[in-house]
């Protein structure tokens, strides 16, 4: 009794060293449960101030993440996850794309018209951050698929917000049958890991020194059933089928949520993974996992670039220039030697701007237009100058011309995975290099469809279009990092370096 009290009163001690590391996901949990509860009473005054608790608890989160200081160096929680520089800097994007999300929930007609599940909704928003959250400070192959299923369960209901549309509940339905789908071959990939190393923490040496002595038919067997994973809520082909029918299906702001939040998590989590690559008592130890990410980075280019060219809506567009930019994400965290990670948080931060100004300049279009398909678009821009302007620099700096941050982004990807070329002689990074600067320039033929439609076409309506004060600031608001961070890249470049360089 004596020894189990013992060892109770250490795992205590233990888990109350490491809770200080979690104030921002406590916050997060303390405010979904106010949330929740408030939904309960039918006070319409209440009603309208939980969209304001949700930007409350964002805020807050964000101003802990940016002042730090909430947990003292050396501190992890029980070994399942670490609170270093690179988890940090993913929460501020994380409460950033809750603030956006929840501004454009503000603007968005159907949401503000939501007569039950408002509480829900809202609540649910601040949970899929939460999980977004652990999986970029997981380091135990069980606590990511956790985290991974906390935000899947999150986006599934939300997917579903809008039921009596029929699309949602299509849209839902497919997203909970492939989530579960990709979710079970991940555990299953977990598994054998487990068996053979008898240990979950994939940051420990001794870790991938077991592996080394398994038989490597079987761990990479195991690798890339855990990748399948990890590539499904990045939206990276093979696994990217359920983002059309997402994007069509689901409120604007979840879907500018889950092209980038989701996206993000997912990123970390496979950098974390492959961390151990880099080390050169493993180099070459794992070429046949490295060869299949940089074929499914080659997959998820073609794949999102050369469909994206077909679309006629631009929900569906959309999508597949999201699975695009997945490509070029894992094109950069194959650039081992190089300083990649700083490249990748860099391109993350300005696809949170990007994505966001344009999801909700469609949202404007939906909402106030009627707009359905591309050719909706025509003439809109000499209607609302200022929208149609603001939207075609989203849409350059997606395409990644100058000047415009969306373009530093990619010349930082490049430019490291041609450094990790020279260094290694690795062809397939050449091969990565080629294609992605070729899938580049086919990427400016479907992102000019929208402004050609809209200065390029004549609308033949004499109707005026009107643009609330509070939408022209965010669309501003946007507008403006991606302006300039092309001029000024060292200002969060910099940032992010030392933000990196607070490891435990």
């Amino acid at each position: 009794m004596e020894e189990q009290a013992a060892y109770l009163s250490q795992s205590i001690d233990r888990i109350l060293a490491g809770a200080g590391s979690l104030l921002p996901e406590l916050l997060l949990a303390f405010f979904f449960l106010v949330l929740v509860t408030l939904d309960l009473f039918k006070s319409h005054t209440l009603k309208r101030l939980l969209p304001w608790l949700a930007l409350t608890c964002f805020f807050s989160t964000l101003v802990v993440q940016i002042l730090g200081g909430y947990t003292s160096g050396g501190v992890q929680f029980l070994n399942l996850l670490r609170s270093d520089g690179l988890a940090r800097y993913t929460g501020i994007l994380f409460s950033l794309a809750g603030i956006f999300t929840v501004l454009l929930s503000l603007q968005n007609r159907r949401l503000e018209n939501l007569k039950e599940g408002r509480g829900e909704y809202y609540g649910l928003l601040l949970m899929l951050v939460l999980g977004l959250n652990l999986m970029a400070k997981s380091v135990n192959l069980l606590m990511v698929f956790l985290a991974i299923e906390v935000v899947s369960i999150a986006s599934y209901i939300l997917t579903l917000t809008l039921k009596n549309e029929k699309r949602a509940v299509e849209a839902g339905l497919k997203y909970v049958l492939y989530g579960t789908l990709s979710a079970g071959v991940m555990l299953y990939g977990m598994s054998f890991f487990y068996g053979l190393t008898g240990s979950l923490d994939y940051t420990l040496a001794s870790f991938w020194q077991a592996l080394l002595e398994a038989s490597p038919l079987m761990v990479t067997l195991a690798a890339i059933l855990i990748f399948a994973g990890f590539l499904f809520k990045i939206s990276a082909a093979p696994f990217h089928f359920w983002a059309p029918d997402v994007y069509q299906g689901a409120p604007m702001p979840v879907v500018a949520l889950f092209s980038t939040g989701p996206k993000m998590a997912g990123i970390i989590v496979i950098l974390r993974f492959v961390a151990a690559f880099a080390d050169p008592t493993l180099a070459g130890s794992f070429d046949d996992i490295l060869l299949f990410l940089g074929i499914a980075a080659l997959a998820t280019l073609a794949v999102g670039n050369l469909t994206a060219l077909w679309q006629r809506t631009p929900r569906r567009l959309m999508a597949f220039s999201s699975v695009s930019h997945a490509g070029f994400l894992l094109m950069a965290l194959l650039a081992f030697g190089s300083n990649y990670t700083t490249s990748v948080l860099f391109y993350m931060s300005v696809l949170l701007f990007m994505n966001f100004g344009l999801f909700l300049y469609l949202q404007l279009a939906e909402d106030e237009w009627q707009v359905q398909t591309l050719e909706d678009f025509r003439g809109l821009g000499f209607k609302s100058p200022y929208a149609g302007v603001l939207a075609l620099l989203f849409l350059l700096s997606l395409t990644g011309l100058p000047p415009l941050a969306g373009f530093m982004g990619k010349l930082l990807v490049f430019s490291n995975v041609w450094e990790a070329y020279t260094l290694s002689g690795q062809e397939l990074l050449l091969a990565l290099l080629v294609v992605g600067i070729l899938l580049t320039g086919v990427a400016l033929f479907y992102y000019i469809k929208i402004p050609y439609y809209l200065f390029l076409k004549r609308n033949q309506t004499a109707e005026n279009l009107v643009i609330s004060l509070s939408n022209k600031l965010l669309l501003g608001l946007f507008a403006l990092p991606l302006l300039v961070l092309f001029f000024k890249p060292d200002l969060l470049l910099h940032w992010i370096e030392r933000l990196l360089a607070q490891t435990l």
